[in-house]
């Protein structure tokens, strides 16, 4: 998985990729994104150290990256041309229910990237439909399934600190976050409003997904209250748009 590795070779060399993943992730999102249209050459590997300011050997890394990937083909002599746009797989949500909320999760890993304690201040209040002042743990990563090689959306969870003990099983461990709380503080989730909406894919998520920034993504958010109505839990998943579908089927009654 190139976003899964990606992630941990930050984590134990620093805060930058290795070269190779730089040039990678930039010539894949331009062939993705259609800027670079299948039959066209890629530039030579002179030219290419020149652009990223990398030796012949990163270069001819990466390229052998991408045509394990079937982005590319190389021929003695006739340099390296894009032979197709790949169609990164179609991620279909069917959540109808809360219950199916638990098998997403098992389903999608959340891979945790950073987290920390923050004060709401208007601007989040609004986002979140809570009290200014309300202090809300926040954990951001991305979901992961098996056989993908880019994760699936973008992950931004808040979780009212009264809860927030619950933060050292996030990422950790299968199953829902709402269902961690439930667990270790013995209260029960009644209520699991969800919104859709369609929105730019930010410029700072959309290397890591695979796609171009500023296409289009579809935006998730849900809100879970307990029984009594208190708002425990806030998350957003952002999806691309060509790679997300949502099924829901109803059933009439009688």
């Amino acid at each position: 998985m190139v976003g899964h590795s990606v992630r941990k070779e930050r984590e134990a060399g620093g805060d930058s990729p290795p070269l190779y993943r730089t040039v990678i992730d930039a010539l894949r999102q331009e062939i993705l994104s259609g800027a670079r249209a299948i039959g066209e050459k890629l530039p030579t590997e002179d030219a290419l150290c020149r652009r990223f300011g990398v030796s012949r050997h990163t270069i001819r890394e990466a390229l052998r990256q991408l045509r394990e990937e079937g982005l590319v083909a190389s021929r003695q002599g006739a340099g390296t041309t894009v032979v197709r746009r790949a169609a990164p797989p179609l991620y279909t949500s069917s959540i109808a229910s809360v219950e199916e909320l638990l098998q997403y999760a098992t389903e999608a890993r959340y891979e945790v990237d950073k987290s920390g304690l923050v004060t709401a201040d208007a601007a989040l209040a609004a986002r979140l439909g809570c009290s200014v002042g309300q202090r809300w743990l926040r954990v951001e990563g991305f979901r992961t399934v098996a056989g993908q090689e880019a994760p699936i959306c973008w992950t931004e969870v808040f979780v009212l600190s009264d809860y927030a003990g619950i933060g050292l099983m996030i990422g950790r461990r299968s199953g829902t976050i709402y269902s961690c709380i439930e667990e270790m503080y013995g209260v029960r989730i009644g209520e699991v409003q969800q919104v859709l909406r369609a929105e730019p894919m930010p410029e700072a998520i959309a290397p890591e997904l695979a796609c171009a920034p500023g296409s289009m993504a579809i935006g998730i958010r849900r809100a879970y209250r307990l029984a009594n109505g208190e708002l425990v839990e806030v998350a957003f998943n952002l999806h691309p748009a060509d790679r997300f579908t949502y099924a829901l089927t109803l059933q009439r009654q009688g």
